[in-house]
């Protein structure tokens, strides 16, 4: 089966100032995101996998991206 790519777009919001800065972005102020994952590979074939068909299920890959958007790194401050 050939190589299939797959790409999903999740969208977040996000906010922050700039310490110490003199402009206007030193108050805090949010920012709205777009970001694209592409996935490449192979489809599963075994007709009695219910993934049959797919390279990557849809909710595996929101729970990955997930994680790494809303993982807090507020104790690195």
């Amino acid at each position: 089966m050939a190589v299939i790519r797959l790409t999903k777009e999740f969208s977040f919001e996000a906010a922050h100032a700039l310490d110490g800065y003199d402009g206007p972005c030193r108050e805090i102020h949010g920012h709205s995101y777009r970001l694209f994952v592409t996935v490449k590979g192979t489809p599963a074939e075994d007709a009695s996998n219910p993934k049959c068909g797919m390279v990557l299920d849809f909710g595996v890959l929101k729970r990955i991206v997930s994680c790494l958007l809303y993982t807090s790194d507020a104790a690195d401050d």
